[in-house]
């Protein structure tokens, strides 16, 4: 049988087979965390520490009273200890659907590379590569596996992952030694490398944890996410909530002590107040409402690679997006030819076949693609490229090739061009005639909205124009109606190609893209103020190049716009990780480009953007929905028992109800709030400003919502006490009032406009989390649990006024929905 590295078309289906169930798959083990540890995490917390100190405190109590000690006596610590593992559990769950939305996002972002495999040229997974596959490579891959090199153009290799050194290094299918240092091995290309320059052919030598970076990896240890600037705002939002409550509960401890309550008794009230009031599940919320986010954009075809883009999505003010493939589909078709002489069309064509890197039916270049399947249709071969003198790359604008075949000249040899017309007509050696003719179809071309090719044949040193070829890229479906919508949402579009301008121009007006076009040598002539000025007016960019991308995003940002930059090229990556928002192409993209990027759009549609803008706002906007909701609800409970004990009433809450509150109102209406659809003009306002807090134009409403809070709390057990019922019924009453008014105001929450406008059962998620708790309110007070909870029965009355006065703060803030004055209401803090 023949070996697999002397085969010259590749793996056959019996090598991959026997491969795979030698080495498995390219990949690296990652270090997964257990279901146990990741339940076991819930408990590293500051406040969970406090919980336990209240739990160690119940536990102790009846040894220091002077009561008979009894199961009852322990009840206390068994319901705190309950209440802790279910907070562990809901918890544990949040980070389990965050873990597993982070999994699935990473399957989503996975690399594809070209092989051949059995004679065919195929694209698969990276995943998939095993040693012995023929693997292509070209300008802004990145490689998948370690191999050495069968064939090789010009090809240059970005090292530093494995050697540091940031100049690229030449490669060569020159054998050299294998105990040569990495930068040295010239005939070796290696897994987590980037091609530059060039292209070339590679041989499969070793994948997974074999290859170089492998090795690395399994010495590294674990690290974390970092956090990103949301989560680091709310977690210091958090703390310092966190030192106010402490603070509070420390007054109402001592305010405790100083009107008789017994010291570890209300010590107890004072941790349960701290535990509940903190809110300590923010962080883990924010993550989980990301981490659905990022599925939603996942299925909208925008992945996701970094978390911050999320929040920066929210800001964006301007976009910056490539015409071809982005606003067009990208799909190529030759509609109009020019060739100096006429007896030369066929001689046109098959320059345009031959010099070209793609392969029918799909893979490469969309345009090359186009290219190819012209000549297919007028029954000519290409002829095989024997070599890659100069490969394309935005800066040259031009390829060169050299093919080899007995039937073109007496040498057999012949070098073809293909490039942008300006580009060949500034190499070739053209009478001014045909330039002048050369020209004039170029610019009637460009007008027509076609993209327009030069071709040329090198006859003994000297380069000669044949023709021209102008393809037609229509606009995608979509694109004008998204580019209209990012208008009303306050958001330029910038339009951006290597195209001409009148070709760039044409597609504009097509997709209702308004204002100057400015060329990419015009940009060379302005200074940084200049441009700053001009670029409030443009919004067509023609002939640029990627330094004109960082020239036009520096402009952008100068003048305090947030900036959603396209790119898909190797030399894209600078601007698009230094744009607020990279997006990069996922079909027709380069390694680099994606690695660079914050978002990948798996369609590269523009109109993908503008729905993942959408999202943003979306996701941003639901943020702020549970961050007021929870915050709201975790401050009343204090400012009502320091009211009791200053006027000398007995505590309406022991530890037990105020843990009870915590768990039945803060964790799943928080979650469900942050599941709520986008509001209908969400795509109506203009973008927040980056600077303003998560709570800008909220606060008032959220000191008004504590007062109301506190204000029935307390007109109920004013009420209840001076009636003279017992304060086990009193305590009953004010807990549930505590418990509904909470999940009422859950509603009024979930929307700038009144609920019924937008559907109260629209929310089906929101309908659960408040049914559940309500239900388990019912069934602590209708069951023989309210004596665990040293509650009792309340009557048919007392059930009427905790339904009005629970339901009093959502139809007060539903009012409020509806008066003119109020506009920043739940709203995204914009200002207009």
């Amino acid at each position: 049988m023949t070996s697999y590295t002397e085969q010259v078309d590749g793996l056959n289906e019996t090598d991959i087979q026997r491969l795979r169930s030698q080495y498995g798959f390219n990949e690296l083990p990652e270090k997964q965390r257990s279901l146990f540890a990741l339940f076991l995490r819930q408990f590293c917390d500051i406040l969970v520490y406090i919980l336990l100190g209240a739990l160690a405190l119940s536990v102790l109590m009846p040894f220091v009273e002077s009561e008979p000690i009894t199961i009852r006596s322990f009840l206390d610590a068994g319901v705190i200890l309950t209440i802790l593992i279910l907070n562990a559990c809901l918890g544990f769950t949040q980070d389990y659907k965050a873990e597993q939305a982070i999994a699935l996002l990473k399957k989503l972002t996975a690399s594809r590379c070209t092989v051949r495999r059995g004679g065919e040229i195929r694209i698969i997974p990276s995943r998939e590569i095993l040693p012995g596959d023929l693997v292509f490579i070209e300008t802004g891959d990145r490689i998948s596996a370690d191999g050495h090199l069968q064939q090789e153009s010009h090809l240059e290799m970005n090292e530093s992952s494995l050697t540091g050194e940031s100049i690229p290094s030449e490669k060569t299918v020159d054998p050299t030694a294998r105990d040569l240092p990495i930068a040295e091995q010239k005939n070796m290309v290696f897994a987590g490398t980037f091609v530059t320059r060039g292209s070339g052919e590679y041989r499969v030598s070793a994948i997974g944890t074999e290859t170089q970076i492998g090795k690395i990896a399994q010495m590294v240890a674990e690290t974390e996410e970092p956090e990103t600037p949301l989560e680091v705002r709310l977690r210091r939002l958090s703390l310092l909530i966190g030192k106010v409550v402490l603070g509070l509960c420390g007054l109402v401890i001592g305010a405790g002590v100083l009107h008789g309550f017994s010291f570890l008794e209300i010590l107890l009230v004072g941790v349960s107040l701290a535990v509940s009031a903190v809110p300590e599940g923010l962080p883990a919320v924010v993550t989980v409402c990301m981490a659905i986010g990022v599925r939603r954009m996942a299925r909208k075809h925008a992945l996701v690679r970094r978390l911050e883009a999320l929040e920066a999505l929210g800001n964006v003010t301007v976009i910056c997006a490539d015409k071809t493939g982005t606003m067009t589909q990208n799909r190529m078709k030759v509609v109009e030819t020019f060739v100096i002489t006429k007896d030369e069309n066929n001689f046109l064509t098959l320059i345009a076949a031959s010099c070209n890197r793609a392969q029918l039916p799909d893979i490469g270049d969309p345009t090359e693609i186009g290219l190819l399947e012209y000549a297919k249709d007028k029954g000519l071969e290409r002829l095989n490229i024997d070599q890659e003198i100069v490969p394309f790359t935005s800066e040259e604008k031009y390829m060169k090739t050299r093919h080899r075949s007995t039937g073109l000249t007496a040498s057999g040899e012949q070098i073809f061009l293909k490039g942008a017309p300006e580009k060949i007509l500034s190499l070739a050696v053209s009478s001014k005639q045909e330039a002048e003719s050369i020209f004039q179809k170029n610019e009637e071309m460009a007008r027509k909205g076609l993209r327009v090719l030069a071709f040329a044949i090198e006859e003994q040193g000297k380069i000669r124009i044949i023709g021209l070829i102008g393809m037609e890229d229509p606009p995608r479906e979509g694109v004008k109606e998204a580019i209209a919508q990012a208008e009303r949402a306050g958001i330029r579009t910038l339009m951006i190609t290597g195209d001409h301008r009148d070709t760039a121009r044409a597609i504009a007006l097509q997709v209702g893209l308004k204002g100057e076009a400015l060329q990419g040598v015009d940009l060379d002539t302005f200074d940084d103020a200049e441009l700053c000025l001009r670029v409030k007016n443009i919004s067509i960019f023609a002939r640029v190049s990627p330094m004109h991308k960082m020239k036009i995003l520096k402009a952008l940002q100068c003048e305090g716009h947030v900036v959603a930059m396209t790119g898909d090229g190797v030399n894209d990556a600078p601007a698009l990780k230094s744009a607020h928002v990279g997006i990069a192409m996922g079909a027709s993209g380069t390694d680099i480009a994606r690695e660079a990027a914050s978002i990948v759009l798996s369609d590269d549609h523009y109109a993908t953007i503008v729905a993942a803008v959408q999202e943003g706002r979306r996701i941003y906007d639901n943020i702020r929905k549970f961050v007021l909701f929870l915050l709201r609800s975790n401050f009343d409970e204090i400012l009502f028992i320091m009211a009791t004990i200053v006027v000398g009433m007995p505590l309406p809450y022991l530890p037990l109800h105020i843990l009870w509150i915590n768990l039945m109102t803060d964790g799943l209406p928080a979650l469900a709030l942050g599941l709520e659809k986008a509001e209908p003009d969400i795509m109506d306002r203009p973008p927040r400003k980056p600077s303003e807090d998560i709570l800008t134009g909220q606060w008032w409403l959220l000191i008004m919502a504590v007062l109301l809070s506190f204000s029935v709390a307390m007109g109920l057990y004013t009420w209840e006490l001076r009636r003279g019922i017992a304060i086990e019924q009193a305590r009953a009453a004010v807990l549930t009032l505590a418990v509904f008014f909470e999940l009422f105001m859950a509603f009024s929450v979930r929307s700038s406009k009144p609920i019924f406008s937008v559907g109260f059962f629209s929310n089906r998620w929101l309908l659960g989390a408040v049914a559940v708790p309500f239900a388990l309110q019912l069934l602590l007070i209708f069951t023989p649990l309210r004596d665990v909870f040293h509650l009792a029965p309340i009557t048919l009355l007392e059930w009427g006024m905790v339904f009005i006065l629970a339901t009093s703060g959502f139809v007060l803030f539903e009012l409020l929905k509806v008066i003119p004055f109020k506009r920043s209401y739940i709203h995204d803090g914009s200002s207009t």
